[in-house]
């Protein structure tokens, strides 16, 4: 049986007592979930893994938003019921019921880029009966996912019971993918993992599926291994047939959840409430500690601590440089990349001009260029985008780690300022905003390219007519790539700043709230009453923890 939902209700208000808002939250969202008694399932991977279309399939339904790029840019969380909703919940605190029409403007990177509308949730509820039990989230997929890669995924991974890594052929599983699978396997009770797109591996399936297999197992020893392809899944359940590869999935998942869901619900519940207690434990250890010591002592044990703290404020603020030195240098890599491609593809431009040259049509020239510049503003565009949210999301997983040792060394300070044992202490989880990059170019023609559509040439003779617009076209051709890089280093600069502020406030928030923390286990008293009245505030404190504790080891244990 999982632990009570009245006792979680019961942390959370003592940890708001404590000033650690972060167990506050946890033990909320630890106590909705056991009221559904839901298995959260995370649908993870890659990006362009195929991971919505997989969700599709387990909906039977066309609801998430599919394409050739990136779209998925809000993390959805999807539900059984009989009576199927869409809810979007906004910063601003407004909630919208929305038509499926109505969701991919909510939730698709296309139409609410870098969640501009400010969704902070998205709750779907479908009547399919893959989701009895389960609670689906169909998270964003930026670059190649390493842990906390996007803050939904990073807010969601701590209360994942079970997850679904999608994977596929191109390219076959990497590093990063392992290392976030691993992660993905520590975090919850099961990892599945699918093999997407297996139809497109060809005579070297077996071969890479071996390779996945082999590669999953050292990092997930005994994750299962499905090849499917969930696009002609879905293909045949449009047509009221079923692909027995995605069955075979199903079925299993569908066992997992109907034999060992309660067991593994209630065994992702202990861990997760077990490292809320833990936290809990260590500001009330200090606040004890504190309250032991003469009035006198104690105010020079916390100005000894603000001093060590003063120390670490450095450290912060090397945190926020080094954060501000990766997003320029990125910056600047991805514009000698332009740069060499621009210059690469040079003769290549030659070629097309002297092409389109040859077209009789002032039209067919003018649509033909266009064309050759949309395409390359696409090409240009997702290998900028691909490498950016790489880096981006490597630099993620650097800080996350750089901030959980500043937020240890928070903790250790007020510990050691109290001559207290820190014991095994656990930073908590911290989520950093998605790096989501868009480079939404315009490929409206310009007056280079106008000019060549109303270039007189129809009285030359042809050769002469062809010559004057081969030297026409490469010019315009040069003047028309010339603008798009620039359009492209103004994207780069323009979207990595949203998130480089977004890291370093972060950053700050999450330290300014730990450190609050523990300075407020300094409980500074005037006289002899305020100093009782503490004391008293402490006893009671102990108290209910103690209660909670015994709530939670009564149910947790066999």
């Amino acid at each position: 049986m999982p632990c009570p939902p009245e006792s979680l209700a019961e942390l959370a208000r003592l940890s708001l007592a404590l000033d650690d808002s972060v167990v506050a939250t946890e033990a909320v969202a630890l106590a909705e979930q056991l009221e559904r008694k839901e298995l959260n399932v995370l649908v993870v991977g890659q990006f362009k893994r195929g991971k919505s279309t997989v969700v599709n399939a387990l909906l039977d339904e066309d609801l998430m938003p599919t394409g050739a790029l990136p779209l998925t840019g809000v993390a959805t969380a999807v539900r059984y019921g009989a009576n199927p909703t869409i809810t979007v919940r906004l910063s601003s605190g407004d909630q919208r019921t929305v038509t499926p029409e109505e969701f991919a403007l909510y939730v698709s990177e296309r139409t609410n880029p870098k969640n501009a509308l400010g969704v902070v949730s998205v709750d779907v509820v479908r009547p399919a009966p893959a989701l009895r039990g389960v609670a689906l989230f169909d998270t964003p997929g930026v670059g190649s996912i390493f842990r906390h890669n996007t803050a939904t995924a990073r807010a969601i991974l701590p209360r994942a019971d079970a997850a679904i890594l999608v994977v596929g052929p191109e390219p076959p599983v990497g590093a990063e993918e392992l290392s976030y699978a691993s992660d993905v396997a520590q975090s919850s009770v099961r990892l599945f993992v699918i093999f997407n797109k297996a139809d497109t591996a060809g005579a070297a399936l077996d071969e890479l599926l071996a390779f996945t297999r082999q590669a999953i197992e050292e990092v997930s020893p005994g994750a299962q291994l499905f090849p499917m392809s969930a696009t002609l899944a879905r293909e045949m359940q449009r047509s009221g047939a079923t692909d027995p590869h995605f069955e075979t999935f199903l079925q299993t998942l569908r066992s997992f959840v109907d034999e060992r869901g309660t067991e593994a619900l209630a065994a992702s519940v202990e861990r997760r409430v077990n490292a809320l207690l833990d936290r809990t434990a260590a500001f009330l250890q200090i606040r004890s500690e504190a309250l032991s010591l003469p009035r006198a002592e104690r105010r020079q044990r916390r100005a000894m601590l603000e001093s060590a703290l003063q120390s670490l404020d450095d450290r912060v603020r090397f945190f926020e440089l080094t954060v501000d030195d990766d997003v320029q240098r990125l910056r600047l890599r991805l514009e000698d990349e332009l740069d060499r491609r621009h210059d690469a593809e040079q003769g290549e431009f030659v070629g097309h001009a002297t092409l389109i040259a040859r077209e009789p049509s002032s039209r067919r020239r003018h649509e033909a260029l266009e064309l050759l510049i949309r395409d390359r503003a696409q090409a240009w565009r997702q290998s900028a985008v691909a490498r950016a949210e790489s880096e981006l999301a490597d630099y993620a997983a650097k800080y996350v780690r750089l901030l959980a040792e500043i937020e240890e060394a928070v903790i250790r300070a007020g510990c050691e300022a109290l001559r207290v044992d820190a014991g095994a202490f656990v930073p908590r989880d911290v989520a950093f905003e998605p790096a989501k990059l868009t480079l939404s170019v315009s490929i409206d023609a310009t007056t280079s390219i106008e000019i060549v559509r109303d270039l007189a040439t129809a009285l030359l003779p042809r050769s002469a007519r062809i010559h004057a617009l081969e030297g026409r076209l490469s010019r315009a051709l040069e003047s028309e790539l010339d603008a798009l890089r620039g359009k492209l280093r103004y994207g780069i600069a323009h979207d990595l700043e949203p998130w480089r502020r977004s890291v370093r406030a972060t950053i700050r928030s999450s330290l300014d709230g730990t450190r609050s923390a523990v300075l407020a286990a300094f409980h500074d008293t005037s006289g002899a009453h305020d100093e009782s009245k503490a004391q008293e505030t402490l006893a009671r404190f102990k108290r209910e923890f103690a209660a909670i504790r015994n709530a939670v080891a009564g149910v947790a244990s066999p």
